[in-house]
């Protein structure tokens, strides 16, 4: 028996969360989406000085510290919605961070 005959479907989005050191080399972390979502994932970021996601799926962390949350909706209609939290901390006691 498949449970889309039910009506139930799963799906979710990983990591949760990513926390890394701010840096001047671009990094991006990939998304991984389990399951089956409804429709195309759109995604949305609190503060896209942050972190943003790319067309491909990845979160792009910028050169700004701070925590944001992305939203990651299953469909255009945003019935269903999965987060992932951010944050980008400074370096401290060398490279270009504040002295310790």
């Amino acid at each position: 028996m498949n449970y889309q005959d039910l009506g139930f479907y799963y799906w979710d989005v990983f990591p949760k969360k990513i926390k890394v050191t701010r840096s001047w080399w671009s990094m991006s972390v990939p998304l991984s989406i389990r399951g089956t979502p409804k429709g195309e994932l759109q995604y949305e970021t609190a503060d896209s000085s942050i972190a943003w996601v790319d067309w491909e799926g990845r979160v792009r962390l910028g050169w700004r510290t701070g925590a944001t949350i992305i939203m990651v909706y299953d469909s255009p209609s945003r019935d269903s919605i999965r987060y992932v939290e951010i944050e980008v901390i400074e370096e401290y006691g060398g490279g270009y961070g504040e002295p310790s």
